[in-house]
């Protein structure tokens, strides 16, 4: 195998890995968010409830947030493609597509921070407000 193969195929296993930790995730997010919702117990304050409350409007934020990261990611693969192919044709389109890639790398680092905030207030919100019903 030569070097251009193995960086490919480094390449291919690291997109792939990343296809699986989204899914992975966005999948752990919305399977948490169902668990939080179902159970749940009335508490006796009322500071408890918009607490879990807060948490599910976490939850379900981060896991939309990870639906859209998905179709995003996707559609960077396949400009990523198409990129390729009109850096080969006369007109200056590999330009156009190169701005947009950028654009989508942006907003995928954004939304992933932002994913992540989200998912960690979430834990920490139905953690405080399950251990203060406790008390």
């Amino acid at each position: 195998m030569d070097i251009e193969e193995h960086i490919w195929e480094r390449k291919k296993i690291g997109l792939e890995m990343r296809q699986r930790y989204e899914l992975y995730f966005a999948t752990l997010i919305f399977t948490l968010l169902a668990l939080a919702i179902q159970t749940a117990q009335p508490p006796m304050l009322r500071s408890w409830v918009l607490l879990e409350t807060a948490s599910w409007a976490c939850f379900l934020l981060a896991g939309l947030l990870s639906l859209w990261r998905l179709s995003k990611i996707w559609f960077r693969e396949f400009r990523v493609g198409e990129y390729f192919e009109a850096q080969y044709e006369p007109n200056d389109k590999h330009k156009e597509i190169y701005r947009e890639l950028n654009r989508v790398d942006v907003a995928l680092a954004v939304t992933e921070w932002c994913r992540w905030i989200l998912f960690v207030l979430a834990i920490v919100s139905v953690a405080v407000a399950r251990a203060s019903a406790l008390l």
